[in-house]
């Protein structure tokens, strides 16, 4: 085919198929392989996933459960919509435990646009993150970001290269559109003071950590568990809390490009505390900002219908918790308009909040974690060597 068409429509064809059958395509010939693995046919690729209106999404799961060893294993799935109409999943499994420190605490900080980001956790010891691209099965381990704490001295704030207990650490996994880069974002917060949080920024196009001086609103993290960050719109966002009278909850944000923070309120009502039944949900395809909030018998959906328009927060519906055997979590909403569920048996399950209807469950979480991202597919690390996963 290459010998009678244009190179143009050859590239036209290509960046309409599926990561899997492009990868195929880089064995044809010479030239089609300078094409594929050429930067800017990647962030084209990229591009237009994004943009199509009609791609099939997929949503990314991070299961965790204990083995007969009470050992923590981390297992990854990649579901992809193969029929909208009927949200029709076809999966893939990528155990990934053997990548850290078993001693440690493993976090998924999220997936975004193709790529996810994964690290390890201790108190006194700074991360092992990866960032990685499940369908190609190459990763990269990134290098120690910087550790610091604040300690007082003679009156004066030194940064020292050691951590405590007393300090929250949380991740974010973005991308830099205006630069066609991924970043990721480290913040550490001294739960004991109010001094203001160390920030620091990886860029997967330089390698390198650099600590940036940014105003951040002052917070505490919710609950220890370490949720994944919800990316869309360019900016990141946690769900987090600070005392201003009563514990009030609100939506932390950092803005990629700009590398600044900004916050949100939530709609209400909204339960106050540190009361951990709310959960900051992305929409898959990254296009809406969604909340849960647990209020009695119900778990109440919200979703931003306009971006950075807190008057915009609308309740889309209620789900009884009794439904199903009984709902844990409220995990995420996809465009179609379907919830994935986590019920008390475990079981994750995809229904519709209108008819009530239930699928097959796609996977069982019987230790209790497990997280959802949306995902698209990428081709970030075809031109490169990185690592390979290989079981």
């Amino acid at each position: 085919m290459s010998n009678h068409l244009p190179l143009e429509i050859v590239e036209e064809i290509l960046h309409r198929l599926p990561v899997k059958s492009i990868v195929k395509c880089t064995s044809v010939c010479k030239a089609w392989n300078s094409l594929i693995t050429h930067k800017t046919f990647i962030y084209d690729h990229l591009n237009r996933t994004i943009q199509a209106p009609n791609h099939n999404s997929s949503l990314f799961f991070r299961f965790m459960e204990f083995t007969p060893s009470l050992r923590l294993e981390n297992a990854y799935s990649l579901y992809s919509s193969v029929n909208q109409q009927t949200d029709q999943l076809s999966v893939e499994w990528f155990p990934l435990s053997h990548l850290f420190d078993p001693d440690r605490y493993t976090l998924f900080v999220s997936a975004c646009n193709g790529l996810v980001c994964s690290a390890d956790y201790s108190p006194l010891k700074s991360a092992t993150i990866i960032i990685w691209n499940p369908l190609l099965r190459k990763y990269i381990v990134l290098p120690k970001p910087i550790t610091t704490r604040r300690k007082r001295k003679r009156g004066r704030q030194d940064l020292c290269c050691y951590v405590d207990r007393k300090y929250d650490f949380f991740f974010g996994f973005g991308f830099d559109s205006r630069n066609n880069d991924y970043k990721v974002v480290r913040v550490m917060n001294d739960r004991w003071t109010k001094d203001a949080p160390h920030v620091q920024v990886y860029s997967l196009a330089s390698h390198i950590w650099r600590s940036i001086s940014v105003t951040v609103p002052q917070f505490y993290l919710i609950d220890r568990s370490w949720l994944p960050s919800v990316f869309l719109n360019g900016a990141l966002h946690w769900l987090v809390w600070r005392e201003v009278g009563i514990n009030y909850k609100f939506i932390l944000s950092f803005d990629v490009i700009q590398e600044t923070f900004r916050e949100f309120t939530l709609p209400q009502p909204q339960s106050n505390g540190t009361d951990p039944s709310s959960r900051l949900l992305p929409v898959e395809g990254g296009h809406s900002l969604a909340v849960v909030n647990r209020s009695g018998r119900a778990f109440c959906i919200w979703v931003m219908k306009d971006y950075g328009i807190t008057n915009s927060w609308t309740e889309i519906f209620r789900l009884d918790k009794e439904l199903y055997g009984g709902i844990d979590r409220v995990l995420s909403l996809t465009s179609s308009g379907k919830v994935f569920l986590k019920l008390d048996g475990g079981a994750v399950v995809l229904v519709d909040p209108t008819t009530k209807e239930s699928e097959e469950p796609v996977g069982i979480a019987k230790w209790g974690f497990v997280f959802v991202s949306s995902f698209v597919e990428s081709l970030f690390f075809l031109n490169q060597e990185p690592h390979v996963l290989s079981f």
